[in-house]
């Protein structure tokens, strides 16, 4: 629904200067290439194809380029499926593109030497676009258009746009205002004055009843299995709560639990792992005002083997499973991870819904 500006916000109105540099700067670096490749995080969430499905509207747009969009991973949430049924975005795997007939990589949503950057070996990224902090001793690229003060690269890409008079298409704002709502919890987590007034000024282009069928997309019978497999091993630790999913079809199962679980009374963090093909795949949740970042948490978690990063309320991390670990006990590993690190009572712990004793082996 549409949203009350707060006056921080009105007060910014005025296109940023930092977005039409941003814009010169892209265009300066993409212009002369001829065959340029948008590579997205992996496992790409909806902020990630918003702004691939925007990017790839900017070049065709401005630079008669015709750029392709890749990804590693999958897409397996419901509306995410959705989303790029509904809005026509096109995305290829990873496996299927031939990285040597691209002569420029922008990679999107994510940034190199994260575990959700995954750029095949001898391939290095030319340009950055993404809102998640910088990560420190990264290799340089030719051009960083990186704000972690933004909620959502969705906004940072749609202010290049608007801000530069582009023509928006509505499928492509339909995409933004989605890539932003699903980044910051519907404009409540980690939210900047300029979401708010990207989201508005997209909001006022963008198709609702598109919007509405994304959003309440049909979920497979594994959805709901999934789910109560969660909330039956789900433990509260004090103020944290936690659960693992077991071996999922699709790592952002994760996300979307540690979502549901933070809304439990009483906590200020939530933490999820679910594994699929050998590797742990965490999210974690958490109040801004525990003075704690999620960010540094999931790095914790995620050491020694792993990577993970984020913004302090929200992160996530990725750790290969070992040899001769399975899955719960990788779990259990970086269970005791995240408690020793958020600092919680071990001694408060109970389970969510039912006794210990009454649930069942199932992974």
């Amino acid at each position: 629904m549409p949203i009350e500006l707060t006056p921080h916000a009105l007060g910014a109105l005025a296109e940023a200067p930092a977005a039409e540099s941003r814009f010169r700067r892209l265009v300066d670096v993409v212009r002369g290439s001829r065959r340029p490749l948008l590579q997205l995080q992996h496992n790409p969430d909806p902020d990630a194809l918003a702004s691939g499905c925007a990017l790839k509207h900017l070049f065709k747009r401005v630079l008669r380029l015709d750029p392709v969009i890749a990804f590693t991973g999958s897409v397996g949430r419901a509306e995410n499926r959705a989303m790029m049924r509904y809005l026509k975005i096109q995305i290829i795997p990873a496996f299927k593109v031939n990285y040597s007939h691209h002569d420029l990589v922008a990679v999107v949503d994510t940034q190199p030497g994260t575990g959700t950057c995954r750029l095949p070996p001898g391939v290095t990224a030319d340009i950055v676009v993404d809102h998640h902090p910088p990560l420190a001793g990264a290799a340089p690229v030719r051009l960083s258009l990186q704000d972690e003060s933004y909620g959502a690269t969705s906004t940072l890409v749609g202010e290049m746009l608007l801000a530069n008079g582009i023509a928006i298409p509505q499928r492509v704002a339909t995409a933004l205002v989605y890539g932003i709502q699903t980044d910051t919890a519907d404009l409540a987590r980690n939210v900047s004055p300029a979401d708010e007034r990207v989201f508005a000024q997209l909001y006022a282009m963008a198709d609702k009843k598109i919007l509405g069928r994304i959003q309440r997309a049909r979920v497979p019978e594994e959805y709901f299995r999934c789910l109560e497999r969660g909330l039956r091993h789900a433990q509260v630790h004090d103020v944290a709560v936690t659960t693992h999913l077991g071996e999922i079809e699709h790592p952002d199962l994760v996300a979307e639990v540690a979502d549901l679980l933070f809304r439990l009374e009483g906590m200020t963090w939530s933490f999820v792992t679910g594994s699929s093909a050998r590797v742990l795949y965490a999210s974690i949740r958490a109040l801004e005002t525990e003075g704690l970042d999620a960010g540094a948490v999931a790095r914790t978690v995620a050491e020694p083997r792993g990577s993970g990063g984020g913004h302090e309320s929200m992160a996530a991390a990725q750790i290969p499973i070992p040899a001769g670990l399975d899955g719960p006990a990788a779990a259990a590993e970086a269970l005791e991870r995240f408690l020793s690190a958020v600092r919680v009572k071990k001694s408060l712990t109970k389970p969510l819904t039912v006794p210990v004793a009454e649930v069942s082996e199932e992974s």
